[in-house]
């Protein structure tokens, strides 16, 4: 099985499918203030829930504001210590993973 490296991979932090453009990741309450305190825009969605926004990123896709760098090059999490629990339970090598390495282009 090939190791799986999100520092070269990113594939989970940019948006390759359908997307609105402007929010990215769910949050919960505790979550998003704790964003907000690190100065990252989280936008607040209908029925009171809230995500860290999105931006648009260099690939032409939506991209999580937290990611750095490029999809399948050096990149990261500008917020990896504090990162959401959706975040904190990505696995690497997973199911999702791979459906996100396939849609980004990066081989499985």
């Amino acid at each position: 099985m090939p190791e799986y490296d999100c520092q070269t991979c990113g594939a989970s932090c940019v948006q390759h499918g359908a997307h609105d453009g402007n929010a990215y990741v769910y949050l919960d309450r505790d979550e998003a203030r704790q964003l907000r305190s690190l100065g990252l825009p989280v936008i607040e969605r209908a029925m009171g829930s809230s995500c860290l926004a999105a931006t648009p990123h260099a690939s032409g896709k939506a991209a999580c504001v937290a990611f750095s760098g490029e999809v399948g090059t050096s990149c990261g999490c500008s917020i990896y210590e504090d990162r959401p629990g959706v975040c904190r339970d990505f696995e690497a090598g997973s199911d999702v993973c791979k459906e996100a390495r396939e849609r980004a282009g990066l081989p499985v």
